[in-house]
């Protein structure tokens, strides 16, 4: 196994990816299978997530994880689970996902940042950067020292925001949504940031920071056996495209701890849970 096949990991809950033909090919991986997997739709049941957390919990490092569309964001909280030190989560998104749990206290797309905060003993900070400003609301009296906020109008420059960061090792998560819609299509509202401003990002962040992990969520959901007109197809390629460049940022952040040699091409297919 090649040392990116350890590093790139595609989760397959909705079988988004699976239309992303030319991203697996490109990308030497592992492949995790959830598509049957009850109770991860949205809200994730607490047997779901421990089968999700037993599954991640066999890759040594978190590395480059791909969840599929926003509805399983959560999936981070598994990842980040594994990191046994001092942590800032450093979350790209168009939403805070601070919000209380609308059914009792179950883990959701929308709150899990809000149970990071809670069960995570190691998380000493959580930047969210691109919320309209509105969203700051979702902060709670006792969290606001835990979380900053910068909405996508008042984007920090990466040297700014590193300053801010409070310890060495930290964890990224982009939701795609942030992205304009000529850059990504998702199932949620979003944003206006250009791709090659979020990837001018992540590379400042991964040159000055430790970096624990990276995952990326924001497809456009698909269902089995759907047929894709020419629009469906085209949103496609967009998060493909974006999908993409945000690899590259790992990648030459891995090939700068060691050199990297030619990787052949995985079958997907082959490799499931």
């Amino acid at each position: 196994m090649t040392l990116l096949h350890q590093q790139i990991t595609f989760c397959n809950f909705d079988g988004t990816y699976t239309q992303q033909q030319k991203l697996l090919t490109r990308l030497p991986h592992r492949w995790i299978d959830f598509s049957q997997l009850r109770g991860t739709h949205l809200y994730c049941s607490p047997e779901a997530f421990a089968a999700i957390c037993e599954q991640m919990n066999k890759i040594p490092d978190c590395g480059l994880t791909f969840w599929g569309s926003g509805n399983y964001h959560y999936a981070t909280l598994a990842q980040l689970r594994k990191i046994q030190h001092p942590f800032t989560l450093v979350l790209f998104d168009h939403h805070t996902d601070l919000q209380e749990g609308s059914i009792g206290s179950l883990l959701s797309c929308g709150s899990w940042v809000r149970h990071a905060l809670s069960e995570l003993t190691h998380l000493k900070k959580v930047m969210i950067i691109g919320p309209e400003p509105v969203r700051s609301r979702d902060v709670s009296l006792s969290e606001r020292h835990l979380v900053t906020i910068f909405p996508e109008r008042g984007l920090p420059s990466a040297h700014r925001l590193a300053a801010l960061i409070p310890t060495e090792a930290i964890y990224i998560s982009v939701d795609k949504d942030l992205l304009s819609e000529r850059d990504a299509k998702t199932n949620w509202s979003q944003g206006t940031l250009p791709i090659k401003t979020l990837v001018h990002l992540l590379d400042q962040l991964i040159e000055c920071k430790q970096i624990e992990g990276l995952d990326v969520c924001g497809e456009w959901p698909v269902r089995p056996h759907q047929r894709y007109n020419q629009q469906m197809r085209s949103w496609i390629h967009r998060n493909e495209r974006s999908n993409w460049a945000i690899a590259q940022a790992f990648i030459r952040h891995q090939a700068l701890r060691k050199p990297v040699p030619v990787y052949p091409v995985t079958d997907s297919s082959k490799h499931v849970m």
